[in-house]
């Protein structure tokens, strides 16, 4: 899907304004097939620094094994709708674009499992802002470029 079919969509999710401030989510990863892989919740902040149109946000997943993932955001308006996001532990930027109620980011991230061991992983990530509050992610996850689970992740803004 082309972010353009979003354009004029409300309401209006811009990741410089919806990641600011404190946050809360809920998430569940699936196997291809259906089948429930993991489940986490996750607790935000950011912080725009109006400057330079730069947010800092940092969010940290806690799995149901125990383990958790902290991702330390840099995420960067650039023109006509687009954004680059930057994180310790990316392979290059994260690439966004934004259009009415939808923000589309992918990226490539060395991402911490249970166990010590790490994962090079491709993310495919679909936000779908539902009011001022809340937002829907539904995300794609792959080795190498093939997918192999489908993650929902749900937001809320405190």
């Amino acid at each position: 899907m082309a972010i353009d079919a979003f354009r004029g969509t409300t309401p209006l999710f811009l990741p410089e304004r919806f990641f600011v401030g404190r946050l809360e989510g809920w998430a569940v990863l699936e196997s291809l097939v259906g089948g429930l892989l993991r489940r986490a919740t996750i607790v935000g902040h950011g912080e725009l620094d109006a400057d330079t149109d730069t947010v800092l946000f940092i969010e940290t997943y806690t799995f149901d094994d125990g383990h958790s993932d902290t991702l330390h955001w840099t995420i960067r308006k650039g023109e006509e709708g687009k954004y680059t996001g930057l994180e310790n532990r990316l392979e290059g930027d994260a690439i966004g674009e934004q259009a009415g109620c939808a923000f589309h980011w992918k990226y490539t991230r060395d991402t911490p499992q249970g166990g010590g061991k790490s994962f090079k992983l491709n993310f495919d990530d679909w936000f779908y802002g539902i009011d001022e509050r809340a937002c829907i992610v539904r995300g794609r996850a792959g080795r190498v470029g093939i997918p192999f689970a489908t993650a929902h992740v749900t937001y809320r803004k405190l």
